[in-house]
């Protein structure tokens, strides 16, 4: 079995080659370090994300194995209940009871950076907006944009290097997150509610997830804290970084094409096909780990019992056997919409839609208020194997 190591400059200069090389070449291969095997190309990629009998998400997502069996790190069938309890709260619709403050969030971030006519994009939007955005989805404060940031920066950057420092970040968010788990049932208490239920969101404590996870029954119990925070810590996660991403990654393709800028806002229904090709073309989410349960064959090579799993969303959105003309960014796909780039099956990723609204609102807010908007510098990404995320975004709007 061949051996790859995506740390290298080359590698990290060129993710797409990178990627594309492994699907083309070696569609299963072992990191050089030993410690798990990637898995390219679309059909391959799904075969991961769907067959539970062989690929877990028992112990999590991340390389390090970590919280067994706990809320999203589960399987079907059991996963499923799980899901229930969230899946319409998450859904298109269901989200939409943020756009007004997502909206406003977007405007009164830009009023504070508009006059300095030029910085960097990423720190002066990119991190306040799905920050503000995600703490207001979750019920946290807003204020603590400084905060949320540093413990995003550091779990990406500690997801593969060193997952002890992982977990360090994650205490402190747990701790976080506790506190705010408490104010709300203080809430409750207050309100001399013994037994809360979904009919107290949005009337004794705030519309928010963890107010529905914290009211919410599983299997005729509550939810534990630990199955609470996990939840959260997901949602968190997602919603700061790639989202994040995912509107820089989209301004990006279409200021490298000013004439694509042009056209887009020429007509802003155009922002949804930019935002989709994205995804494709560039997902936030580059890959996620998996467990293997047994030994599998697959493309010519045995992966091992209590392996690691690294699949590669990257080669998958950018199959020639999938989708014409892969690596080009295109307004007018009509294969789009096979893209992956939020998983598949049971654990599709549940701020799904909550990201694509985010960016849609940023979008157009850019468009109207930005037009003269252009690069003003390479844009610089984090050194991270398996995500797309924005560190320096220079750009000059005067």
């Amino acid at each position: 079995m061949r051996t790859v190591d995506p740390t290298t400059p080359e590698a990290m200069a060129d993710r797409p080659r990178f990627h594309g090389d492994l699907r083309d070449n070696s569609p299963v291969a072992q990191s050089a370090d030993g410690q798990y095997y990637y898995v390219a190309g679309y059909d391959n990629v799904r075969q991961v994300l769907e067959d539970h009998s062989h690929f877990s998400k028992n112990w999590g997502s991340q390389l390090a194995p970590m919280e067994h069996l706990v809320a999203l790190n589960q399987d079907p069938p059991d996963f499923n209940d799980f899901k229930r309890l969230y899946n319409s709260y998450m859904s298109p619709a269901g989200v939409k009871r943020w756009s007004a403050d997502c909206a406003r969030i977007a405007e009164e971030v830009i009023d504070d950076f508009e006059s300095l006519g030029s910085g960097d994009l990423q720190a002066l939007f990119g991190k306040p907006v799905p920050a503000k955005v995600t703490a207001r989805a979750l019920g946290f404060p807003e204020d603590r944009v400084d905060m949320y940031r540093r413990w995003t920066d550091s779990f990406l950057d500690a997801m593969i290097r060193a997952p002890d420092v992982q977990k360090q970040v994650m205490d402190e968010m747990y701790a976080f997150f506790d506190e705010q788990f408490e104010l709300k049932r203080q809430q409750l208490r207050d309100a001399g509610i013994e037994t809360p239920g979904r009919e107290h969101v949005g009337t004794v404590i705030d519309d928010s997830l963890t107010s529905v996870l914290l009211t919410s029954q599983y299997r005729g119990r509550y939810l534990t804290d630990e199955e609470v925070r996990r939840t959260i810590r997901g949602f968190f996660i997602g919603g700061v970084d790639t989202t994040g991403a995912l509107m820089l990654n989209t301004l990006q393709h279409l200021l490298k094409r000013p004439e694509l800028w042009e056209q887009v806002k020429a007509n802003p229904d155009l922002v949804d096909a930019a935002i989709e090709e994205t995804l494709r073309i560039d997902p936030p989410a580059m890959g996620m780990f998996r467990g293997v349960v047994k030994d599998v064959e697959m493309a010519g090579e045995v992966i091992p019992k209590d392996g690691r799993v690294l699949f590669s969303v990257l080669s998958a959105n950018r199959d020639p056997n999938v989708f014409k003309d892969p690596d080009s960014f295109r307004l007018d796909r009509k294969d789009g919409n096979r893209h992956i780039a939020f998983g598949t099956g049971a654990h599709f990723c549940p701020g799904a839609w909550t990201a694509r609204m985010e960016a849609a609102i940023a979008l157009r807010i850019f468009i109207r208020r930005l037009p003269k908007l252009r690069l003003n510098g390479p844009v610089e990404y984090f050194p991270t194997i398996n995500f797309l995320i924005v560190r320096h975004f220079p750009a000059a709007w005067d």
